[in-house]
This record gives C-alpha cells, sequence and structure tokens, in this order.
C-alpha cells in the first residue's frame, strides 16, 4: 500500500493541486536593505560572487579513509573533525569521521 491509498493522505498530485489552488501570488516586488528583509520571500534567485567556504569540502557527512586501507574490514576512528575544527595525518590503518562543511584535503592526503 502506498501512502496515497492510505486513509487521510493525498498523492502527490492531489496535494500540489490543493496547494496551487490556495496559493495568493505575492504582487508586486520591491528592494530593501537586508536588515528590513526580516519575514519577506526573495523575488530572484540569488547567487553568490564567491564560493563559501572558500575550499573544497564535504557536503555530508562521512568517514575519510586512505586508500591503502579501503579493504581492511574495519578500520578505528581516530579522530572526529567537527566543521572549522584542524585535522591531523590519518593514523596507519584508521579512519576520520568529518562533519559537513569541513575541508577534506588534509585528511586524505598522504603524509
Amino acid at each position: 500500500m502506498n501512502d496515497a491509498t492510505k486513509p487521510g493522505l493525498l498523492s502527490v498530485d492531489d496535494a500540489l493541486a490543493h496547494l496551487l489552488a490556495h496559493a495568493t501570488p505575492l504582487g508586486e516586488s520591491e528592494w530593501v536593505a537586508t536588515e528590513n528583509a526580516l519575514g519577506r520571500v526573495l523575488a530572484v534567485t540569488q547567487i553568490s560572487g564567491v564560493t563559501v567556504p572558500p575550499f573544497d569540502n564535504s557536503a555530508m557527512d562521512g568517514y575519510a579513509v586512505s586508500m591503502d586501507y579501503i579493504s581492511a574490514p574495519r578500520l578505528r576512528v581516530s579522530q572526529r573533525i567537527a566543521a572549522g575544527s584542524t585535522c591531523q595525518p590519518l593514523e596507519t590503518g584508521t579512519a576520520a569521521r568529518i562533519s559537513p562543511a569541513r575541508r577534506y584535503q588534509c585528511i586524505a592526503m598522504r603524509w
């Protein structure tokens, strides 16, 4: 039984039709200073002129391992690296737990 056939649930198409039927256009847009924009909705897509953060980073939680040990059945987690913290070279036969937005070159590089 999929969710659309359960009592009280709508199919995706029915839910979308309901939302669109009750949506109200926002009307005219206007330019306001950032500090006055609380509670407002963007009228156009915003694109950053700079890369944030300014380095290659992980997009999700995960583990970094050296390719020398990728076939090992189990690896001990030798360090946990949260966003903004520094990392150390991987110990032999270990992995590093990484968090989002963490710079990853220092973990996987051979030292």
